[in-house]
Parts: structure tokens; C-alpha cells; sequence
């Protein structure tokens, strides 16, 4: 039986029809209704991070990062000890489980070399040490997916001054 609709009524029933076409394919490609995985970020997608000191504490405000694989990351770091206590730090990205070795290493380097061996190819990423009150950063691209460790390289400092920077 044919029925008569109107033009209105078409495009009605065809934006519908085509809602339930795309949420078909949707559904179908998310695995019947499991969570979407989120999109990466496209290559050299910029992500500002920032991290303190906690005044003359041997701690960093954060803890953790987490970063879109393929991310451009700018790190900025704010040494927040008092005027004259003599409590320099930077930030350090290291490859996963070289944490320990980067900072005996960096003690031996001593600290014209900002208490980081040269050329180290367990180190990512590094921000110059600051002086108290004073605001590093550095500019590097997200390493590929993974947990890596970040610290203070400052002799003593890197026990407690330590946290993980997830890449998804």
C-alpha cells in the first residue's frame, strides 16, 4: 500500500534512518557498547605541564603526568624554596627503571653539569637546575607509550623528589 509524505516527512524519516545507520556502525565498532578508546593526540599536539617544589621541602607538588602519545610536552618547573636556603632542583624524564642509576650518576657528574652525567641516553627529557625562586622549562616530544620516572638529580634529592609520567 502506498502512502503519501511529504517532503518534510522524508527528510525526517532519512535523518533518522541515517542516526541509526551511524550508531549501528558506532556500536559495531566499539565492540557492542564497550567504552570508545579515546583518540591520541595528533603528532606534535602541544601540552603545557607544570610542577612546583614545596617550599624548602624536598617535594614536587605532583606526583604524576599523563601525556597523549605523539604529544609536543613543554614542562615548566618552579623552584618555590626560600631566597638564600640554597635549595636548587630541576626535573628529569628517564627511561623506566633507571631511576636509581641516573641519580648516582648524576652526583658523580658533579655540578657543573647540573648533577646529570652528559649525554645520557637513559635521560628523555631535562629542565636546567634552578636557583631558589626560580622558573626552568624544557620542550620535548612525548616518548612512545609507557610509564616512565621522573626526578630531582640535586645530590640527596632524588629519594623523595621522584613521580611517574604516563604516556597513553
Amino acid at each position: 500500500m502506498a502512502t503519501n509524505v511529504s517532503r518534510r516527512g522524508f527528510l525526517r524519516t532519512v535523518a533518522v534512518a541515517s542516526g541509526l545507520f551511524a550508531g549501528g556502525v558506532l556500536i559495531a565498532a566499539c565492540g557492542g557498547g564497550a567504552e570508545p578508546t579515546p583518540t591520541p593526540a595528533a603528532s606534535g599536539t602541544p601540552v603545557t605541564l607544570e610542577i612546583a617544589s614545596k617550599g624548602d621541602a624536598l617535594e614536587f607538588d605532583k606526583t604524576s603526568f599523563e601525556v597523549p602519545a605523539g604529544s609536543k610536552v613543554t614542562l615548566v618547573m618552579k623552584n618555590n624554596a626560600s631566597p638564600g636556603s640554597g635549595v636548587y632542583h630541576n626535573w628529569v624524564l628517564v627511561r623506566p627503571g633507571t631511576i636509581d642509576a641516573v641519580a648516582a650518576d648524576g652526583i658523580a657528574a658533579g655540578e657543573a653539569n647540573d648533577y646529570l652525567k652528559p649525554n645520557d641516553n637513559r635521560v628523555i627529557a631535562h629542565t636546567k637546575m634552578a636557583k631558589e625562586g626560580e622558573t626552568v622549562s624544557v620542550t620535548f616530544d612525548a616518548p612512545p607509550p609507557g610509564t616512565y620516572d621522573f626526578l630531582c638529580s640535586f645530590p640527596g634529592h632524588a629519594t623523595l623528589m621522584r613521580g611517574k609520567f604516563v604516556v597513553k
